[in-house]
């Protein structure tokens, strides 16, 4: 069992702990300066991923991963928790000091992509739960 299966709703955690940081992303949106991009892409590629979500393409290679991963942060060189979403259409990392905020926020994300596809997706994955439309996941 996740922790993120007995928390709070997301808007309540939000208000308590305060909201995702944008590491990675449009570039007026961001809450990391531009400069130090490169460094935090480098530690949450190499941060200890938690739980992961993925869809293949027809070669077998991923179009799609959103995942949940503890690293350090370079700058403040403290534990933090990454929700790093890779597609072939975009790229977007946030996180947070927070495990439980991160982790409900990645389940939230998960989700979200499985409601309403950003990629063209066969018919045959749609419509038939998480298991169907990933061929890796961990959210139930």
């Amino acid at each position: 069992m996740n922790a993120a299966l007995a928390a709070k709703p997301l808007p309540q955690l939000s208000a308590q702990y305060g909201p995702m940081r944008s590491v990675i992303g449009a570039p007026s949106t961001t809450d990391v300066l531009a400069e130090q991009h490169d460094a935090f892409l480098f530690n949450i590629a190499g941060g200890k991923v938690l739980r992961e979500s993925v869809i293949k393409g027809a070669d077998r290679k991923p179009v799609l991963a959103i995942r949940f991963v503890e690293y350090t942060d370079p700058v403040t060189r403290t534990q933090r928790y990454a929700l790093d979403f890779w597609s072939i259409r975009r790229v977007s990392v946030s996180d947070h000091g927070n495990r439980l905020m991160a982790e409900v926020t990645y389940e939230r994300v998960v989700r979200a992509e499985y409601e309403r596809p950003t990629l063209d997706m066969p018919a045959e994955r749609l419509g038939k739960g998480l298991s169907v439309f990933y061929d890796v996941t961990d959210v139930a």
